[in-house]
């Protein structure tokens, strides 16, 4: 895990290229597939120092994690009061 360093790449880099917005749960925010082309940026780049990527990654992946997880529960919320409505105001 200590193999991995998280490199800082503007956008305006010459070579990065962004291809199409990605989805999440069916919404369109800040995700997307990126092609990286031979793109340079200097070492003063690097986030915390080498080998610190994984680190990086599971501080930033948690909040993510429990935010889609709330989300979750609230569509299955959603849907079993839709179910509970409908069969105490259903008529047979």
């Amino acid at each position: 895990h200590t193999q991995q360093s998280m490199i800082l790449v503007p956008m305006d880099t010459p070579g990065v290229n962004i291809l199409r917005p990605l989805a999440v749960f069916g919404h369109e925010h800040d995700h997307a597939e990126i092609i990286f082309d031979n793109v340079r940026v200097p070492k003063e780049n690097m986030i915390l120092g080498p080998g610190r990527g994984f680190e990086i990654a599971q501080g930033r992946l948690g909040p993510g994690r429990i935010h889609h997880c709330m989300r979750s529960i609230g569509v299955a919320e959603m849907a079993l009061e839709a179910m509970v409505y409908r069969a105490q105001n259903r008529h047979a």
